[in-house]
């Protein structure tokens, strides 16, 4: 079947919403295109639609039912044809460099999946027919805030806060490291390439397009680059030849410049004539008029930051750059071309190295950020804003579009705390020992290493991980798994004693956990956050008077609750400078506090059995809620509208013309499997039961969530 299209850029392609034939073999992909989503440089990009029962073995068994199609664009496939290279050869380096991020299961969050690639018959206008190459990668639905670093940049109003910066950073450094893994140079790291999925609280960046990427392995190479981004040693390559001055430290100028962009709101340099650029001038990031207060403020930290990404995006290669065989070839050009290359300091020469003088000094800021926040009484960070659903008349009958999930066979069931969501739906689950990464809710069967097996058994709560990954946590354990590696991590220690581990942060904003009241910690328990899962701060003792059972962080700080010896509920509200509220009023006189949520504002809830409490400042209200069932999780879904989830039932926080009530939205037999997790995705939410199935919801007045996270997609 050949495709048709009278666009030189294929823009109309999906007019139809054809099948996609593999042409070589003449096979049906499975695949359908429904809407071109973006273009530019060398390829067109369209969503398309996957029928699982039609999947062809060009596609991955992972391949979720929506994702992106890449195709050559048909002036790219004539240029390498004028030149006598092999078209296929553009998405070569992409397939490889992503199928070997893909063989890591789960695969790292920081870089867009890859899922299959082939070739398309396309008729273009009048020509004759192209046999075009297309590549079926992720579909990454940024929403209203944003697909693109470029885009989320731009928007915030205030410029980054220094807390989201951080948390940005280390997900793209993340994502880049993980590419150096597997021996891939990116060469064209730059905002627009790195896509971003999440609200902006929880934003997690990919890093994308790895088209002119240098693989380890394959001698073709692509010369090109963006010479805002770019290291100068770039401009020495040519189609055809792999320069032996490209390496790591190549990826290291354009982070570095992607740093100061997210820093400071715009492109370090400012035009790609900028003569002050392209001689190795590097200008201050007091100078971008964009940057946010919470940096600006921070003279002397933001002194050694411009310091750390001007050695960063240095033009002059680190030592080992010359080291290596025919780079010596290459002596005389670059002294011509690019005599920047010898002055000035000396680039890092790897990821790690920028980042470990970066990070520290990022951390810096979002702590001074933070507590400053704190002291004058505001948000420390961007948060995304909180919706509260209101109806006319309080007995209307909520309505949602409900499908049940199939369970996983031969699995043992899972217990709440069991699973964890990533923003773009896609979740980690315990069984026991056994773990399954869900795509589109179809399970894969991750590996697990006999010599944690009974680490694995023995966990009682599944989180996000600090840059990245998940962290399988018990009493006094903590199991990293990120990127198909399991690696055992320092639990909280200090001089004396301390607790086991009684709670855990699992909004994916802040990784910590709780450890319970010892004689040495010197009144309740013990909150333990860390950056990095090496390092863990000083803890912070929590006066609940009870035992720790959920904590929700929010933009303001932490909600906890618990219980005082399993029969009256606990709560506290802990400020970011470390100034607790103790709620009693209301709170003690009732049965425990078993999860919590907070919104974007001063609000925030928590569930009993039979009951919700609402939070704001120093008040406490009763919230009414229409049945007694024991609470599971909550959360706030991608637009900030709160949810509960008990054993089984599933409510969502309305606000009526007289109060707020929690509204039954579903509810399930108690014959079956209960409810053990609570995730969203902009196709709605996601309510997983212990045996892996459960039920998708997609409430009738959020139909925009797909339509507003289509219109921002690229």
């Amino acid at each position: 079947m050949t495709l048709r299209s009278a666009d030189p850029e294929l823009r109309d392609l999906a007019r139809e919403t054809p099948a996609l034939i593999e042409a070589k073999a003449n096979r049906p992909t499975g695949l359908r295109l429904l809407t071109c989503v973006g273009g530019g440089g060398m390829s067109t990009v369209f969503l398309a639609e996957l029928d699982p029962a039609t999947r062809s073995v060009d596609l991955s068994p992972t391949t979720p039912r929506r994702l992106a199609v890449k195709f050559l664009q048909p002036s790219t496939w004539r240029q390498f044809k004028r030149i006598n290279q092999d078209p296929s050869q553009v998405f070569l380096r992409e397939v490889v460099a992503l199928s070997r991020i893909m063989e890591r299961q789960p695969p790292t969050e920081f870089v867009v999946g890859f899922y299959g690639s082939g070739h398309a018959d396309v008729q273009v206008g009048s020509d004759g027919v192209l046999r075009l190459p297309w590549l079926a990668i992720e579909y990454v639905e940024g929403g209203s805030a944003g697909v693109s670093l470029a885009d989320r940049v731009t928007r915030a109003a205030d410029g980054v806060d220094p807390v989201r910066a951080l948390r940005l950073l280390r997900g793209i450094f993340a994502g880049v490291s993980a590419l150096h893994a597997e021996g891939v140079i990116h060469r064209d790291l730059k905002p627009e390439n790195v896509l971003v999925a999440g609200p902006i609280d929880d934003e997690t960046p990919k890093v994308a397009d790895c088209g002119i990427a240098r693989v380890e392995g394959l001698v073709a190479t692509i010369a090109g680059m963006t010479p805002s981004y770019g290291g100068p040693e770039q401009v020495l390559s040519t189609h055809g030849v792999s320069n032996p001055l490209i390496g790591p430290w190549t990826d290291v100028h354009a982070l570095a410049a992607v740093a100061w962009f997210i820093i400071a709101g715009e492109d370090w340099c400012r035009s790609e004539t900028d003569p002050a650029w392209h001689d190795g001038q590097r200008r201050r990031l007091r100078t971008g008029s964009r940057a946010h207060p919470g940096f600006v403020s921070q003279t002397e930290l933001l002194d050694r930051i411009d310091a750390v990404l001007a050695r960063g995006a240095a033009a002059r290669l680190p030592e080992s750059a010359w080291a290596g065989p025919d780079a010596s070839e290459y002596l005389w050009s670059a002294k011509k071309i690019m005599p920047a290359m010898w002055s000035g300091p000396e680039r890092f020469a790897a990821v790690d190295e920028l980042g470990d003088e970066l990070f520290p000094l990022l951390e810096r800021c979002a702590a001074a950020c933070v507590t400053r926040a704190a002291q004058e009484n505001r948000a420390a960070t961007a948060f995304r804003p909180t919706q509260l659903f209101r109806t006319n008349d309080d007995g209307d009958d909520p309505r949602a579009r409900v499908t049940e999930i199939e369970p996983v066979e031969g699995v043992q069931p899972a217990t709440p705390g069991s699973v964890v969501f990533q923003p773009d739906g896609r979740f980690l689950a315990r069984f026991r020992s056994r773990l399954y990464y869900f795509i589109d809710d179809e399970p894969h069967k991750v590996s697990v290493p006999p010599e944690v097996e009974a680490t694995v058994a023995a966990t009682r709560w599944v989180v996000r991980g600090p840059n990245g990954g998940y962290v399988l946590v018990g009493p006094s354990d903590l199991l990293l798994v990120r990127g198909g590696r399991f690696t055992r991590l320092a639990p909280p220690s200090r001089k004396g004693e301390v607790g086991e581990i009684q709670a855990v942060i699992d909004d994916g904003r802040v990784f910590g956990v709780v450890t319970a009241e010892t004689d040495d910690s010197n009144g309740g328990p013990e909150l333990w956050r860390s950056n990095d899962g090496n390092r863990w701060e000083d803890p912070v003792v929590l006066p609940l008077g009870g035992d720790v059972r959920s904590v929700a962080s929010g933009p303001y700080g932490y909600l906890v609750v618990g219980a005082r010896k399993d029969t009256r509920a606990r709560a506290l509200f802990m400020a970011f400078d470390n100034q607790p509220v103790v709620f009693v009023v209301g709170v003690n006189d009732r049965p425990p506090l078993l999860s919590c949520v907070c919104s974007a504002g001063r609000e925030a809830w928590a569930a009993g059995t039979g009951f919700v409490l609402s939070f704001d400042r120093g008040a406490v209200h009763e919230e009414t809620i229409e049945v007694s069932d024991t609470p599971v999780a909550m959360g706030l879904d991608l637009v900030g509208m709160p949810w509960l989830v008990t054993n089984h039932h599933v409510f969502r926080r309305h606000v009526g013309s007289r109060t707020a009530a929690w509204r039954l939205y579903h509810k399930r037999s108690e014959k079956e499997a209960p409810f053990v997790g609570l995730g969203f995705s902009p196709a709605g939410v996601r309510v997983v039961d212990a045996m892996g199935g459960g039920v998708h919801l997609a409430p009738r007045d959020l139909e925009a969530w797909r339509a507003r996270a289509l219109s921002t997609v690229a």
